[in-house]
């Protein structure tokens, strides 16, 4: 797999809208478990999925397409025992629930059975580690895997703006943030948000730009810290390389206008847990267990991965000369319409 799985795997997690389970289903057992789920303290509601790969003959992806196939009949017992500090607080039963715009994958869609829970998890203190177990009953066996629930309070960044100055370019510029507990590896990206105006009378609609920056493991940042800070380099010439791309042509469209306002920025920092880091170092290294690799697994006695993750966003100034340069730049058409142009 390559470096995107973080990110679709981060999305199918979180949204279950294009997941696809790329495994082998001529597996040599007959039934397996896979499991999905990522654990947000923040998330006003936790997801799980759980299916089963099986080996069959004839066409194996017509099976997986066939719900009945995949999903294990009825409702299974599942629940997520809440620990902290190694201690049990309380047992969270998970219901099912159907969601019906899952993208065509291996798996069938758009309609697909998952687990829920809407109780709150709790976050971390300088006191309470929170950690969470999750116990699947089926047919045959219990499966049971834990995770450390990522992040705290003091999960937040420390700049306070991004410089894409063309005087810089050349030179990657440092972005500060505190870490979050628990954490094994983020996934970085910025989103660039400004109004367009197609026609002199037409409405101002926003328009945003993903930027995604990279991903970095937590042993990363030990040697590139500021303080108690994680430091991550960007490069403003690919911001302005991806903006040409997102932007094409339009700039030869009579009338039309950009403005920008004074956070057109969105910093988006995911930390995700021990677990995750693992199914994302094994998987970028090999093909791993998407292609039916029966000895790596996160899930005893199934696939999949159950780690947790918490996302931060944070909506920052350009800084520097970055405004005046992008207004500079005609081909953009860029106009600003904050208070102040720099930070």
């Amino acid at each position: 797999m390559s470096k995107n799985l973080w990110v679709l795997l981060l999305v199918c997690v979180a949204s279950f809208s294009a997941c696809t389970t790329d495994i082998d289903l001529y597996a040599d057992y007959k039934e397996m478990p896979v499991i999905y789920g990522l654990l947000d303290a923040n998330a006003d509601t936790n997801y799980v999925k759980i299916t089963r790969i099986m080996s069959v003959h004839g066409d194996a992806y017509q099976v997986a397409s066939n719900p009945d196939s995949s999903d294990y009949p009825g409702k299974l017992d599942v629940r997520i025992v809440e620990y902290r500090n190694g201690d049990s607080l309380r047992e969270i039963v998970l219901d099912t629930i159907t969601i019906h715009y899952k993208e065509q994958g291996v798996f069938y869609a758009p309609d697909q059975k998952l687990y829920y829970t809407t109780e709150k998890l709790k976050i971390n203190t300088p006191k309470s580690n929170y950690s969470y177990r999750l116990k699947v009953a089926l047919p045959d066996r219990t499966l049971t895997t834990k995770a450390d629930i990522v992040g705290n309070n003091g999960f937040d960044v420390q700049s306070l703006a991004v410089n894409f100055s063309k005087e810089y370019f050349g030179w990657s510029r440092k972005f500060l943030f505190h870490p979050a507990i628990n954490a094994n590896l983020y996934q970085v990206s910025m989103a660039f948000t400004y109004l367009e105006q197609r026609t002199p009378d037409g409405d101002s609609v926003p328009r945003t730009m993903l930027w995604n920056v990279g991903s970095f493991p937590d042993d990363y940042f030990i040697y590139s810290m500021e303080g108690d800070c994680y430091v991550f380099p960007y490069l403003p010439e690919t911001f302005y390389a991806k903006l040409t791309e997102f932007i094409g042509g339009d700039t030869a469209v009579v009338g039309l206008k950009r403005y920008i306002g004074d956070y057109p920025v969105e910093v988006i920092i995911t930390a995700g847990g021990e677990h995750l880091k693992q199914y994302y170092d094994y998987n970028n290294a090999s093909s791993g267990f998407v292609l039916g690799d029966p000895e790596f697994s996160l899930i005893e006695g199934g696939y999949g991965v159950f780690s947790s993750r918490m996302t931060l966003r944070k909506a920052v100034r350009l800084g520097g000369e970055t405004v005046p340069d992008l207004v500079s730049m005609t081909n953009y058409g860029f106009k600003f319409i904050g208070g102040q142009e720099e930070q």
